[in-house]
């Protein structure tokens, strides 16, 4: 989605975090399911959605890198451990995201004022 897009009627909250963190049906999918089911283990996810566990960890890959999902280290019994995905609340999500769209307004209007030099 580009910014004209972005700036029509026709977005929606769920196009704002793909298209400000790169991100795709996947991962909004994903992140639904875990802040109405709670924390759970890539398998449980992947069971869940009716997708592979591989196509599960990349997207908790991504949604870990812009931070959305927060992961846990849980051990076992006996060895070894395993990791619980768990959403960001919504609220939580919503200041991260203003505050990143709201520097991201100034970086754009810093190259705004030297517009005519750079181009």
């Amino acid at each position: 989605m580009n910014l004209q897009q972005m700036l029509s009627d026709q977005a929606s909250c769920s196009d704002l975090l793909k298209c400000a963190y790169s991100l795709g049906d996947g991962e909004i999918e994903t992140y639904r399911l875990l802040s109405s089911d709670g924390p759970m283990r890539t398998e449980e996810i992947a069971g869940s959605m009716g997708k592979k566990p591989s196509t599960v960890y990349r997207s908790l890959q991504r949604m870990l890198s812009c931070g959305m999902v927060i992961r846990e280290t849980k051990n076992i019994e006996g060895g070894g451990y395993y990791y619980l995905y768990r959403a960001k609340s919504k609220d939580q999500l919503r200041t991260e995201l203003e505050e990143c769209m709201n520097n991201w307004n100034r970086r754009i209007k810093e190259l705004l004022l030297r517009f005519e030099e750079d181009l």
